[in-house]
């Protein structure tokens, strides 16, 4: 397809001092991927792929260890910026609607999502769910840890020894931030939204967000490191928008 048959929205943001580059492609209609057969056709997605533009690819915040260092090793990473090598795609990032354009929708029902402690971190590092869910927390470890939520006006510590776990409902939207009072290198995020309209990028950097209904809307963009970014996005019932958002640091 050749550069006058696309639609092409940029957006550019400097950000604590690191610059942020998005770019956003809509094929024109001939070359948007088809609906699955049997899907609603006034309902869209949108999906696409994060990725790094610069000359080096960063590394994740490394730090040498002292603290249960026969499980745990005696160095230890932040996991505060994973790209894969092969196609910089940067994983762990959020991509999801701004809530001052979210489309009327039921509420789903809520999910569970399990943060296991392996490995002395927490797994997974991301991750986004609506309100009305619940998280787990579990250690597999031969170590005790504690899985600290920091989730608004809420501190819940949760102190779990070799094969223990602990849940945490969620009634409201908020970013939770969780960590290790013992491996203060430990440390994930769980963003709870009201709405279902929301992804985290795989290894690859790749996302996908289905059953939009048809509309104009803004996308929200955060990565924990390299900052948030917005930009605008129309969804066509029975259609997946292709986006590819890029980071630059």
């Amino acid at each position: 397809m050749g550069f006058a048959a696309r639609v092409a929205l940029g957006l550019l943001v400097t950000l604590g001092g690191s610059t942020l580059a998005t770019l956003a492609r809509q094929p024109a209609e001939a070359g948007l991927p088809a609906a699955p057969q049997g899907s609603n056709p006034q309902l869209g997605a949108i999906e696409g792929q994060v990725l790094f533009q610069g000359a080096t690819i960063p590394k994740p915040t490394e730090i040498e260890n002292g603290t249960d260092p026969e499980a745990c090793g005696t160095r230890q990473t932040f996991g505060d910026l994973v790209i894969s090598p092969q196609n910089r795609g940067i994983q762990n990032v959020i991509v999801s609607l701004a809530d001052g354009t979210l489309p009327s929708v039921p509420r789903p029902a809520g999910e569970k999502l399990v943060v296991d402690n392996r490995k002395c971190q927490f797994t997974p590092h991301v991750a986004v769910l609506t309100t009305g869910s619940t998280v787990e927390a579990t250690n597999s470890d031969p170590i005790s840890h504690t899985t600290h939520l920091y989730y608004g006006a809420l501190s819940r510590n949760l102190a779990l020894a070799t094969g223990d776990k602990a849940s945490q409902f969620l009634a409201r939207p908020g970013m939770i931030i969780v960590k290790c009072d013992i491996h203060g290198w430990m440390k994930a995020y769980v963003r709870v939204d009201s709405h279902p309209f929301h992804a985290v990028s795989d290894a690859a950097g790749r996302f996908r967000i289905p059953g939009i209904p048809a509309g104009s809307y803004t996308l929200e963009v955060w990565h924990e490191s390299l900052g948030n970014q917005q930009l605008p996005v129309t969804v066509r019932g029975g259609r997946a928008e292709q986006i590819e958002i890029q980071y630059r640091k």
